[in-house]
């Protein structure tokens, strides 16, 4: 019999995730205690918590103090090589999604900082908020702001694009770039409300403003990171 040479931590490691490849673990399952892992594997409660503790930097399960360990809820994977698009990211994500449309219209929204961004004063605006959602949780709201004069006409009754980089490429607009920023963020009554928390849970806000030869978009996304984790690329010459 050939021994197993792998540090025991990781052979408790892969078992876990292998039982959740095979679905012997679902989300949400709780696991074992540490004392029951420390008899299934005959080692040290320092190897027990050294794989716990990898697991759960690595996302795959979950902590919560004086109740037990968990299997994570699977997450959406953001990539950040570009600006942001939920659409997009679904794509290549798992998992049942739904966009609920709020507001489709044309207005004239009293923040100063929005019209300071679009470089327009007191313009009227097409405003696009958007609810979106991961197996039925709630998960992102968007609230996007368009000049109206790159689209003078009527609005039709319904937003029918997937994405709203399709509504600005129906615009003649085919190439754009801005700045995208992120920082952490208490949502507002109506926020919270919305995305099923209360105004003191640590959510993330995203703001975009997108240019072509003028500013075409200026987009606040408010995220729920619980379902969703955040990647990004990085490279360094030394």
């Amino acid at each position: 019999m050939i021994k197993d040479k792998r540090p025991r931590y990781v052979v408790i490691m892969e078992n876990v995730q292998q039982m959740i490849k095979d679905k012997s673990l679902k989300p949400k399952d709780k696991l074992p205690t540490e004392p029951e892992l420390m008899k299934e594997y005959g080692v040290s409660r320092a190897t027990v918590r050294q794989a716990m503790q990898e697991l759960e930097n690595d996302g795959i399960i979950e902590k919560i103090h004086g109740v037990g360990t968990f299997v994570a809820e699977r997450k959406m994977k953001i990539q950040m090589q570009g600006f942001f698009s939920f659409s997009e990211e679904v794509k290549n994500n798992p998992g049942k999604y739904h966009t609920q449309v709020l507001s489709f219209k044309k207005t004239t929204p009293v923040s100063k900082v929005i019209y300071e961004a679009l470089e327009c004063e007191e313009c009227e605006l097409i405003e696009i908020k958007r609810l979106r959602s991961i197996d039925g949780e709630p998960v992102l709201l968007e609230i996007t702001y368009i000049p109206a004069t790159l689209y003078p006409g009527k609005l039709p009754r319904t937003f029918q694009f997937e994405s709203i980089y399709d509504f600005i490429r129906s615009l003649g607009i085919k190439k754009l770039k801005g700045i995208e920023k992120l920082v952490p963020y208490h949502p507002s009554t109506e926020e919270a409300k919305y995305l099923h928390v209360d105004k003191k849970t640590d959510l993330l806000k995203f703001t975009r403003l997108l240019k072509d030869k003028q500013p075409v978009e200026y987009s606040v996304s408010i995220l729920k990171p619980g379902k969703i984790s955040i990647q990004t690329q990085i490279e360094r010459t030394l």
